[in-house]
């Protein structure tokens, strides 16, 4: 993909990965970013806008539990520029004790971005086409039981992401769909993950079980983030773990 130029949107952008994945975007030149996020940041964006002055950068506050903010988001998009290209659907919670949220954050808030997007980027629609990107997570494709919410999640996200990228689909909409799968990255979402796990008072027992588990920077992600970018095609899904890059089955 050439990203020169560009109109993206990246959900979720001021986490850990979320900020490295946007740096890497920005240093390919991309015209026009708008970051969605709950939280506030702006020092950051202020940074990013001083640093990279020839991209136009927004940050748009949007609740990925609440349908309407994220309706609204895209609407305010769309109001500025009159496409998207590509949209890359990074929120998301661990923390077992938040069922409700997590699943509404990590899985139903991705689906309604996905559908709210498709509906502007779409060809049928009269867009220009694009690519959506829903980071997923390894926990989605082999399971981890301490964190059994957040795994089902992030194969709900697998899955989804998958059905959408049917040829069919794509052939009327010219959207491509493809999930990429971080492996154990050390963000702020490992932090105290004892007391987020799925049974706190067995968090070590089964910590031992699975074996020792290599942790990756988010700039290493980050970096094989954008490789995957340039030579992905419509429905594979990637894992980028330890410093590996595999197109997965």
């Amino acid at each position: 993909m050439d990203f020169k130029g560009k109109s993206v949107v990246y959900v979720g952008g001021f986490g850990g990965i979320g900020q490295k994945c946007i740096e890497e975007l920005l240093k390919r030149e991309i015209g026009f970013l708008f970051i969605f996020e709950l939280a506030t940041n702006d020092e950051y964006v202020k940074k990013l806008k001083e640093s990279f002055s020839n991209c136009k950068i927004e940050h748009i506050s949007v609740d990925m539990s609440k349908v309407a903010t994220i309706e609204n988001a895209y609407k305010c998009v769309m109001e500025k520029i009159n496409h998207i290209d590509m949209v890359v659907n990074g929120s998301g919670i661990l923390n077992e004790r938040l069922i409700d949220l997590s699943v509404a954050v990590n899985l139903t808030g991705v689906i309604h971005s996905n559908f709210i997007a498709l509906s502007y980027m779409s060809k049928a629609n009269g867009g220009h086409g694009g690519l959506i990107v829903n980071i997923a997570s390894v926990a989605g494709l082999e399971p981890m039981a301490f964190t059994a919410v957040y795994s089902a999640t992030k194969s709900g996200v697998i899955s989804f992401t998958k059905s959408m990228a049917n040829p069919s689909y794509f052939q009327n909409t010219g959207v491509s769909f493809i999930a990429i799968c971080p492996g154990g990255t050390i963000t702020k979402l490992l932090a105290d993950l004892q007391s987020k796990s799925t049974f706190p008072e067995f968090f070590e027992e089964v910590k031992k079980s699975m074996g020792k588990q290599a942790l990756q920077s988010a700039d290493a992600f980050a970096e094989e983030f954008i490789k995957i970018l340039e030579i992905a095609y419509n429905g594979t899904v990637w894992t980028v773990e330890g410093g590996t890059v595999k197109n997965v089955d």
